[in-house]
């Protein structure tokens, strides 16, 4: 890991374009192989076919999700990104503030942490029925 002075990195850029509007391949492109995934409610994730899972599910429960990427700062292999996740439920959304730590190893996720509150989209969703269903039949995939 360089030891220089946090600024902004390359990466962030990366992870805008992904965000901007996600597809399953995009999420995929910048992990490794034997990347670790860790956000809160969820067992970590190990292994790209193990976030292959999850991201499909995610992307079926949440068709529109977005990140509005608002900075961040890394040195070497490690970031911080500054990011708001925008999560369509029924007619609306509700926008969760992240702040993910990411990884590096030869310039593709090595381990990511989400940092976030879920508990703000559990009431919308359940008053959602069309997303409630989505979240229900999400658990098959």
């Amino acid at each position: 890991m360089n030891s220089s002075a946090p600024s902004q990195h390359p990466f962030i850029e990366t992870f805008r374009q992904v965000w901007a509007n996600p597809t399953l391949d995009d999420l995929m492109a910048p992990l490794r192989e034997d990347v670790t995934l860790i956000q809160p409610l969820s067992e970590p994730l190990h292994g790209k076919d193990a976030a292959r899972k999850a991201f499909r599910k995610i992307l079926a429960q949440f068709p529109g999700l977005q990140g509005d990427i608002h900075g961040g700062l890394g040195a070497g292999d490690l970031i911080f990104i500054n990011w708001t996740m925008i999560v369509p439920i029924g007619r609306g959304e509700q926008r969760l503030p992240v702040i993910d730590k990411v990884i590096l190893e030869d310039g593709l996720v090595k381990e990511r942490t989400a940092y976030f509150n879920p508990s703000p989209l559990f009431g919308p969703i359940a008053r959602s029925p069309r997303t409630l269903g989505r979240h229900l039949l999400a658990a098959f995939l």
